[in-house]
């Protein structure tokens, strides 16, 4: 094989499951805080889940749970809006926890399809913040257990297990496979979105 030849691979490229999960390369697992701080509050527009979900989270964190925190990646004129942002004190652990819809209501336009926010994942891990997606189903329909993922993901990190253990009797979220844009117009034809809101 020459040196400018290529190899294709036949294996499928596997497609993301929801809950989809991010996590920087932390030198200090006793510091955990951010090369880059939370820099205001947004104002985008929340959604019904969002806001019910919202609910649920502040239950089981409390005031660990900061909704529609901003975080500018450097190089950047506007800064990128976290639906809730899980500050764990101790460590200063940042969670960038989104809720993932398949398309827009107002536009029926294919939304965070796989491979969409890519870049942004990737700038906020660059940033030293976990990131979690959940898919807009799964916080809807299965709220506590997406929060028990979460929970596991903070005793994970932390060690601290009286965290997770508040979910020792709740089930693991059922996964979701992320949608491509053709999926996602499949989804908006056959009124998914309705089907749990």
């Amino acid at each position: 094989m020459g040196k400018n030849s290529v190899l294709f691979s036949t294996m499928p490229i596997s497609t993301p499951i929801y809950p989809i999960l991010f996590i920087p390369s932390f030198p200090d697992k006793s510091n955990f805080s951010p090369s880059i701080k939370p820099s205001g509050i947004g104002n985008a527009p929340i959604g019904a889940s969002e806001e019910l979900f919202g609910e649920v989270l502040k239950h089981h964190f409390g005031d660990w749970v900061k909704p529609q925190i901003e975080m500018l990646p450097p190089g950047h004129g506007r800064p990128y809006t976290a639906d809730f942002v899980i500050i764990e004190p101790t460590t200063e652990l940042h969670i960038d926890i989104e809720v993932d819809e398949s398309h827009c209501f107002a536009t029926g336009k294919p939304t965070h399809c796989v491979g969409d926010d890519d870049y942004r994942n990737q700038r906020f891990v660059e940033a030293g913040w976990v990131v979690i997606r959940f898919a807009e189903e799964q916080v809807a329909s299965q709220p506590a257990r997406c929060c028990r993922f979460i929970g596991n993901v903070v005793t994970r990190l932390t060690g601290d297990v009286s965290i997770a253990t508040q979910f020792i009797d709740v089930l693991p979220v059922t996964p979701i496979k992320q949608w491509s844009r053709q999926r996602a117009v499949s989804l908006k034809n056959k009124k998914y979105r309705q089907r749990y809101l």
